[in-house]
């Protein structure tokens, strides 16, 4: 029961987003503090900005008069098979999206947490490191 299988097993975290209230400002933080790269993004969202570190882990920043704070605040997390992995998380009564492909190929659905925390499972990216 769970995602225990190796062909569905948590790989890696892919992913961490942040809100912020500009995201220009937050941008302009994040390249000059943390040194972080942007590279371009995978959806069609002009609120958002993609970011990579060198390892591949990216880092996006979605601008939100609420920051910082819910919904889109989550960590995504890759598998090598998406569908079982998914069907699998239904089998055990956890509600989750429909698998979506990005503009890079990658695929990817949500689901919740008891507390309701906003989780994703996710492909590999598509384009690679890029920084």
């Amino acid at each position: 029961m769970g995602l225990n299988a190796d062909n569905i097993r948590l790989k890696a975290i892919n992913h961490i987003t942040y809100n912020v209230r500009d995201k220009d400002a937050a941008l302009k933080w994040y390249q000059e503090v943390l040194g972080v790269k942007q590279i371009p993004s995978m959806v069609n969202n002009d609120n958002l900005y993609w970011l990579q570190l060198p390892s591949g882990a990216m880092v996006h920043i979605i601008e939100n008069p609420d920051a910082p704070s819910a919904p889109s605040h989550h960590t995504a997390f890759e598998v090598d098979e998406i569908a079982a992995a998914r069907e699998e998380l239904l089998s055990i009564g956890v509600e989750c999206t429909d698998i979506q492909t990005r503009n890079d190929g990658q695929q990817a659905f949500y689901f919740h947490d008891p507390d309701h925390n906003r989780l994703e499972i996710c492909t590999k990216s598509g384009f690679g490191v890029l920084v």
